[in-house]
């Protein structure tokens, strides 16, 4: 007679909120244990009592044992310390992405005890079944352009999205593009040109992006980013986030626009897959369960930076060109563009 093992324990950092919750109940039907959620005030006790969980208002009120990850889901700005300080105690850390609203930011985990052993960054585009498929086509073909657009329905943009130190929509919605692309060829792009604005919404951060990159294999990466105050029909999360990435090559071209992939060879020949809707945040705490095994995660820390980075340089070119409402679009002070990155708008 065998003995089943049990369920690896889980505490979630930030767990009242909109990811936080979609974490929490994803690993708990993944069959792990959601033993801690870390929130201060009552607003996690709904759902700790769904869970069977204990609420603490701190990570500091954690068991220094018996935890075998813990996921974090806060402002991008305070990830990092966080995510620091859950490392030094000899936790494995699933993260939201990005690994931190700018490079800098980054710094404080790029020495963090385990950051490259321990540490799972959650762009959960890798998750979707068609990236593998997506991700071996343009590796099997000599791309000319990459072509994104990203789309995240919000009714508004308030709390922690509009506070400029989180970047605006590049950086909490863009990035996830600009991981993945990122993640198809070598070296860092050069930004040619970026144009950007917070004229939908009226807050003060860029609500809307468009950047264009060159990579130095010549693959052109376009970006439209964008806060969308409408609901699609159809889209990744439940409706909330719609994603077409068209990739032209020499050899053919390949359309993936959420549960659909379609691909064209030279002669316009057409082959096409449709998929089920995908829980993105349960086959990610799959993934994660999988990481506290010893399985090595599909963006580590490494791979993060990197996007980060990139996401650094286009935000350089937003900062220049984001017209609010009632303004004529003049300069703005550019942030410096990061070393290794060029930006030319």
């Amino acid at each position: 007679m065998t003995t089943a093992a049990r369920p690896l324990r889980v505490a979630v950092v930030g767990a009242a909120g909109w990811a936080g919750s979609r974490h929490a109940r994803a690993f708990a039907k993944a069959g792990a244990n959601v033993t801690h959620l870390v929130e201060q005030g009552g607003r996690a006790l709904p759902l700790a009592q769904e869970l069977g969980a204990h609420v603490v208002p701190s990570i500091q009120e954690l068991p220094s044992d018996g935890l075998e990850l813990a996921v974090v889901a806060l402002p991008t700005t305070l990830q990092p310390t966080i995510c620091a300080d859950l490392l030094s105690r000899g936790l494995r850390v699933l993260t939201e992405k990005p690994v931190a609203a700018d490079a800098e930011g980054a710094a404080i985990l790029a020495t963090a005890s385990g950051v490259h052993e321990r540490l799972m960054v959650g762009y959960t585009l890798h998750q979707h079944p068609a990236v593998e498929i997506l991700s071996q086509w343009v590796r099997d073909n000599d791309v000319i352009a990459v072509n994104v657009r990203s789309v995240a329905h919000k009714k508004n943009i308030d709390s922690w999205r509009s506070d400029p130190k989180e970047g605006g929509v590049a950086v909490v919605n863009g990035i996830h593009a600009v991981e993945l692309v990122s993640s198809w060829f070598e070296g860092h792009p050069k930004v040619l040109a970026t144009s950007a604005s917070r004229s939908l919404y009226g807050s003060p951060v860029p609500e809307h992006v468009l950047s264009t990159l060159e990579f130095p294999s010549g693959a052109v990466f376009t970006l439209q980013s964008y806060w969308s105050p409408w609901q699609e029909p159809k889209g990744l999360n439940q409706g909330d986030w719609s994603l077409p990435i068209d990739v032209l090559a020499v050899g053919g071209r390949l359309l993936w626009s959420n549960d659909s992939l379609r691909v064209w060879d030279r002669d316009g020949r057409q082959n096409g897959r449709d998929f089920d809707p995908s829980d993105l945040f349960l086959r990610q705490a799959e993934a994660a369960l999988r990481f506290c095994a010893g399985e090595t995660p599909a963006v580590t820390f490494a791979q993060a930076l990197r996007a980060t980075e990139i996401a650094d340089a286009i935000g350089a070119g937003a900062v220049r060109t984001a017209v609010a409402p009632g303004h004529s679009g003049g300069a703005n002070p550019v942030t410096p563009s990061k070393p290794g990155i060029t930006t030319t708008c």
